[in-house]
């Protein structure tokens, strides 16, 4: 006996099978975005590591010399079209997946926009229960979310003249701030633990890119 497979089931498994990249897209919101390939340094500090777009920290740092001697492995974005080193006009846009392959910390960042030389304004960090939410504040972004494996879609849209900012989590807007500071501003993904997390994390990002208008 043949067995036949409904059309509307086919196209079902179609759709599950398109789910984890539905969110790789362009930029979310409308208007004429012009899209931008700022250059990056990479920074590491107590023994964070960087392999492309893998960044991973240890459970226990090994003291390695930077900076304020936060354990991180990052990549710094600079060089912005339109803008310099750091941009400070226009609307810019950073898209980015994540997936975390292994998490044994916690409270961990994973996407910066830095204002200048007064440190980071906004901090997307994740606990080991999976729940995203903002540094600066400790406002929840998602309650779960960023699960061990699970692919995530982040968006931020900053508004510099406007002084907002907006956070979209696989394309839903899950965050707003209306009193953004004025200023220079550039981006950096990896891995930085907080002030009251800790290691281990190791957290892959992929289809980074930046927009304008």
């Amino acid at each position: 006996m043949k067995i036949r497979v409904l059309p509307v089931l086919v196209a079902c498994a179609a759709l599950v099978g398109l789910a984890p990249s539905a969110f790789a897209a362009g930029p979310v919101e409308s208007g004429n975005w012009t899209e931008d390939s700022p250059s990056y340094d990479v920074q590491t500090c107590q023994g964070g590591k960087v392999n492309g777009l893998t960044f991973s920290l240890p459970s226990a740092s090994a003291f390695d010399a930077c900076g304020n001697g936060a354990p991180r492995a990052e990549r710094r974005y600079r060089n912005y079209s339109g803008g310099g080193t750091n941009y400070s006009s226009g609307v810019r846009q950073f898209g980015g997946t994540f997936t975390i392959s292994s998490m044994g910390g916690n409270r961990i960042s994973l996407k910066q926009t830095f204002n200048g030389d007064d440190g980071p304004y906004f901090m997307l960090a994740v606990e080991k229960t999976g729940r995203l939410y903002s540094v600066e504040g400790g406002g929840t972004i998602n309650s779960g979310i960023a699960k061990v494996g699970t692919a995530v879609r982040v968006n931020t849209v900053h508004d510099v003249q406007a002084h907002t900012l907006r956070v979209y989590i696989n394309g839903s807007l899950a965050y707003t701030d209306n009193n953004a500071p004025g200023g220079a501003f550039y981006d950096k993904i990896g891995a930085y633990k907080t002030s009251s997390g800790s290691g281990s994390i190791t957290v892959n990002w992929s289809d980074v890119h930046f927009w304008r208008k």
